[in-house]
């Protein structure tokens, strides 16, 4: 499988690494996977349903993305809908078939329900992830070297943040919704440490996309070879 690593417009520096680690508390608005979104005391948040088959969406998993000049403190909420998986184009970043909320992550959180509890909606397992600032900036290198020293566990590295994307097709930079410029890529994720809980991208791997417009908005698109 090849990539290319391609840095798009608004990309940050210091390639980090996300190593798999204990979970924290769910009730923290800090990076996980699994378990069950962490959302704002205040105010609403409704679970998000795919747009093709009507269904709950499957909670992926949470991103804390730093403050920046431009922006506050984010969580970025990810879902795919797994009901029918591969009918719904749950690969694409605008057919409705994931969604990426962008929550304030400076409030009191709770947990967020599913209309329904289900392996459709939760998934069996909650990873933490340790960040790791890799002294390449190339994801691929930096994902061998660090697996290279760490007895071949490449499972347990499960994205990186902050890099440019490796691409494993060609760059697939999304617009904004709100104000059509291109959006700015946060993290790269790989499907899991565990074969039995693994989120499903085909093999491949997700991208994650905010926007630092007055509109925050989040988009997910997957790719495999």
């Amino acid at each position: 499988m090849s990539a290319r690593s391609v840095r798009p417009t608004g990309a940050r520096s210091a390639m980090k690494l996300l190593i798999n680690d204990s979970p924290p508390s769910e009730h923290e608005p800090l990076t996980r996977f699994g378990g069950f979104p962490a959302v704002p005391d205040k105010g609403s948040v409704e679970w998000p349903g795919c747009r093709a088959c009507n269904g709950p969406m499957q909670f992926l998993g949470q991103l804390r993305v730093p403050a920046s000049s431009e922006t506050a403190e984010r969580l970025l909420l990810i879902f795919m809908c797994q009901n029918e998986p591969g009918m719904c184009d749950e690969w694409e970043a605008d057919n409705g078939g994931n969604s990426v909320l962008v929550i304030d992550a400076s409030q009191s959180m709770k947990l967020l329900q599913p209309p329904v509890i289900s392996p459709a909606t939760i998934r069996g397992a909650v990873n933490g992830a340790l960040f790791v600032e890799s002294e390449v900036d190339d994801y691929d290198l930096a994902r061998e070297e660090w697996a290279n020293a760490h007895d071949n566990r490449r499972r347990e590295v499960l994205g990186q943040v902050s890099g440019p994307p490796s691409w494993i097709q060609a760059g697939e930079v999304p617009a904004c919704n709100a104000c059509s410029t291109p959006m700015r890529f946060v993290a790269q994720l790989e499907e899991g440490p565990g074969h039995e809980t693994a989120m499903n991208f085909g093999g491949g791997c997700a991208y994650v996309f905010d926007c630092s417009c007055d509109s925050p908005t989040g988009k997910l698109l997957w790719q495999c070879g």
